[in-house]
């Protein structure tokens, strides 16, 4: 399945905090989900949030093969403390032929030998967590930093005196900044409103919150601006 195709039907193998959270998010949002875990009071609990809860032994191919693994579009493996056990899953996942693979790694050498593997995206939750609180927190000017790709990000920013009260056409933020503006948030509380794909003649108003696209290192250029 290539990367682009929309995905439909996921499996979550593994219903512990972080499984669960990827399970009932990935539901909520109209998304058929196969949930797996090898506790039986989990799955129970799981049926009211997924298209199908099973109770399965992801270390065991015929098993997964048996309750459908094969049908699904991506698969998402987070398997507890034990490298062994979310190494072989995640082995399998592959024979079988999933298309999208994700696993939580239990470290740096673990995520190694899943992209070994063939595993199309390793994660490191707690990892991801700290280094986004970082960026965050190194960046009193920045609200949110979402990374995107290696060297990309979203970032969410509040809008540099220097541009309030100028339109985005005087402003020429993606010829002058190499960085896209995707939104403009305004307003608080209730009279919150989110400004998508912002016209040119749209004019930066204070308190505004910026929501920009691109190379981090065009993005930090912003930075030097508000120091100024």
């Amino acid at each position: 399945m290539a990367d682009d195709t929309e995905r439909k039907r996921f499996a979550v193998i593994g219903l512990g905090h972080f499984g669960a959270y990827v399970a009932r998010s990935l539901y909520e949002s109209g998304k058929e989900v196969l949930a797996i875990d090898s506790s039986a009071e989990v799955v129970k609990d799981a049926a009211e949030w997924s298209t199908e809860a099973v109770v399965a032994d992801a270390t065991d191919r015929e098993t997964l093969e048996a309750i459908g693994l094969a049908e699904v579009d991506a698969a998402i493996i987070s398997l507890g403390q034990r490298m062994d056990v979310s190494t072989l899953a995640a082995l399998h996942v592959k024979e079988l032929g999933v298309g999208y693979i994700v696993v939580k790694a239990l470290s740096e050498d673990h995520g190694k030998i899943l992209t070994a593997l063939g595993v199309h995206e390793v994660i490191h939750p707690e990892k991801d967590m700290a280094l986004r609180l970082a960026s965050r927190l190194a960046r009193t000017d920045v609200i949110e930093v979402l990374p995107i790709l290696p060297g990309y990000s979203i970032r969410e920013i509040r809008a540099p005196s220097e541009f309030v009260g100028r339109s985005l056409r005087d402003l020429a933020i993606r010829n002058t900044l190499h960085v896209q503006l995707i939104a403009i948030q305004s307003g608080d509380g209730e009279r919150r409103r989110m400004n998508i794909v912002p016209r040119a003649d749209d004019v930066i108003q204070e308190g505004d919150l910026m929501v920009l696209l691109g190379d981090d290192r065009d993005l930090d250029r912003i930075r030097e601006i508000l120091a100024r």
